[in-house]
């Protein structure tokens, strides 16, 4: 587990973030895959809950960037409108390196995957805080899944995209936590993202438990990083 509250990112304006958007669009991975290999079994094994997580990172943003444009005139901040569409940019290469990575091995994406298509109705109820909470909960859940995921197979191609995915979603949580704390963070906010994240848990250990299991994971062990993860956003959201 990293404990990213002491990161000097946390120090960024908007105009930080857009720079740090703008740098890291032009370092993006090149797949390692020469002579990846993987075998029947652990096809059968991770191709499930990638498929899973490549739809959960696509996202055509609109919704978010209809918001982002309404908070961004009330703080008289072009530089989060910004910030966003890099975001969403940024969201939809980590979708393009696992349909790259499911096309290597002839697996089609899936449309219809009901965990997202309840995200994406969650973060349509409401404003911006709405929004991010669902993001900066997914992003969470991302962390551990990538990170049970590159101990779950010998594909060095998976392990090469698994750590940039974990090196670019630790900033999104600092990023999306740092525009929560813009608003109120009232006592059932706290509360209401902590439920959130145990159902959320719950459901992500549903659909992909293979992964984490063969990873060494226990259930425990996975809403104990969730948890503490979630506890630093909140951090950082009262900041």
């Amino acid at each position: 587990m990293v404990n990213f509250t002491k990161s000097s990112m946390n120090s960024f304006s908007y105009a930080g973030w857009k720079a740090y958007f703008m740098q890291n669009a032009a370092q993006r991975l090149v797949i390692p895959f020469q002579d990846d290999k993987l075998t029947e079994k652990e096809k059968k094994l991770i191709f499930p809950s990638i498929c899973k997580f490549e739809r959960g990172e696509h996202s055509d943003g609109k919704h978010l960037e209809k918001v982002a444009g309404i908070f961004s005139k009330k703080i008289n901040n072009k530089d989060y409108n910004d910030c966003i569409k890099l975001f969403i940019k940024e969201e939809n290469v980590h979708s393009g390196y696992l349909e790259l990575y499911m096309q290597h091995y002839n697996v089609h994406a899936k449309e219809n995957i009901m965990l997202d298509n309840i995200f994406r109705r969650l973060r349509k109820l409401a404003g911006l805080q709405c929004e991010v909470i669902v993001l900066v909960t997914a992003e969470i859940i991302a962390l551990s899944y990538y990170d049970a995921l590159k101990d779950a197979t010998r594909s060095h191609a998976l392990k090469a995209i698994c750590k940039q995915m974990l090196c670019d979603e630790i900033p999104h949580v600092m990023f999306q936590s740092y525009t929560l704390s813009h608003f109120k963070n009232r006592f059932y906010t706290r509360f209401i993202r902590v439920i959130f994240m145990e159902i959320t848990s719950i459901a992500a250990w549903a659909g992909c438990y293979k992964v984490f299991v063969q990873a060494g994971w226990t259930f425990k062990k996975f809403i104990c990083h969730n948890l503490y993860y979630l506890r630093q956003s909140m951090e950082l959201s009262e900041v």
